[in-house]
């Protein structure tokens, strides 16, 4: 009988092992729930990893390299619920590169594809300033009017307004 209860134990702790290591393989690959920019939606672990790793380099204020990983992110995942973030990120590192042509070309992106996201009167604001630093002050002007018209309640409209005045 001590025989068959250790021989019991063994194998119980054995299953146990095993359901660990299929556990943890099986968390590398499922889905994950995200909650981010005020959209909900479902991304897999080495996209997440992915988006991650971009902010990461954004912080750290190395825009080329930042720039680079949100490219490589858009062609990688390009229909992942990241995807306005990354373009409104994107375009602010290019920004941050002195790119204004493609800053501007990658916030419009964002714009037209999702004129309802929450970052969208930031990227026209910022698109704003691209074209100001091309000195395309006309395409300017028309940008800053678009966002007071579209998004007249958020603080984008408001700086705005500020800048369309002195643009006057």
């Amino acid at each position: 009988n001590e025989q068959l209860a250790r021989e019991v134990s063994e194998l119980q702790r054995q299953q146990k092992d095993v359901q660990a290591g299929v556990d943890e393989r099986l968390r590398k690959v499922e889905p994950l729930r995200i909650d981010h920019d005020g959209q909900s939606f479902t991304v897999a672990p080495n996209e997440k990893r992915d988006f991650d790793a971009a902010m990461d380099l954004l912080r750290k204020s190395e825009f080329g390299p930042a720039a680079s990983a949100y490219n490589a992110f858009l062609v990688r995942y390009p229909a992942s619920g990241y995807r306005p973030s990354v373009l409104y990120w994107l375009g602010n590192a290019q920004y941050a590169n002195r790119a204004y042509k493609e800053a501007v070309d990658t916030h419009r992106r964002l714009v037209s594809e999702f004129p309802t996201h929450m970052r969208t009167p930031e990227a026209m604001l910022a698109m704003a300033n691209s074209q100001i630093e091309l000195k395309d002050t006309k395409g300017s002007r028309k940008t800053l009017e678009d966002l007071v018209k579209a998004h007249p309640n958020s603080e984008a409209a408001a700086a705005g307004r500020e800048r369309l005045a002195r643009l006057r």
